[in-house]
């Protein structure tokens, strides 16, 4: 009787430790991902708060001055950070963005907010279109069809958004996704060939939106 419950305490003892590795392993994973970050990105940006910030400018900008009225999310839906900086600053590829953040919560700053970029194609938003030329231009790496948007993205995202929003007195309904945008124009031009994009998702903006409330609610 003795033994069974000797082992019957010994298979307790096993299993905590076994909890107990795990969750060191996760702690030493998340430390490990920290340093990679770092030595990624020492000598060319640097940490604002919580994430990296990673000048790279494009030379795919157009003349004149962004009126900076809304704010266009996207995914890249490509496989790496580098294919994305690559595509977004080659002048021979002819489209940009305004900041680029990796699933790490990295911002790569392509260009400031008052200068007019090439994200949103063929659009239309309240009535006005080439929405270029009035808002900017918000890729997050990965593609949304396919997986969410980590925590580090949304969070780095509205970091750079706040000082922006409140500057320029962007409306949240004027916080919308590049679907949103295209299909606008698609509806108001119905033989136009231009094909339907999910990018970001409805789910994701949503989720966006949500926590982009909860961090102003934190700070009043």
């Amino acid at each position: 009787m003795l033994s069974i419950y000797m082992l019957f305490v010994l298979c307790i003892v096993a299993a905590m430790c076994a909890v107990g590795c795990k969750r060191l392993d996760k702690a030493d994973e998340g430390v490990a991902s920290e340093e990679l970050t770092e030595e990624r990105h020492s000598g060319e940006g640097n940490k604002v708060g919580d994430y990296w910030v990673v000048d790279r400018p494009t030379p795919n900008i157009a003349e004149g001055r962004n009126e900076v009225k809304a704010v266009v999310l996207h995914h890249t839906a490509t496989d790496s950070i580098e294919q994305s900086l690559d595509i977004l600053t080659n002048p021979d590829k002819g489209v940009s963005c305004h900041v680029l953040i990796d699933k790490d919560g990295t911002r790569y700053v392509l260009a400031p907010p008052d200068s007019i970029t090439w994200h949103a194609g063929r659009s239309r938003l309240n009535g006005r279109e080439n929405v270029n030329r009035f808002a900017i231009g918000i890729e997050f790496q990965g593609n949304t069809v396919e997986e969410p948007l980590t925590e580090a993205q949304i969070q780095s995202a509205i970091d750079y958004l706040l000082p922006i929003l409140d500057e320029y007195k962007i409306t949240d309904d004027n916080i919308v996704t590049h679907e949103q945008i295209r299909a606008n124009y698609i509806k108001a031009h119905p033989r136009t060939k231009t094909p339907k994009k999910v990018d970001v998702t409805p789910d994701e903006h949503t989720r966006f939106m949500q926590a982009l409330q909860v961090r102003r609610d934190a700070s009043d």
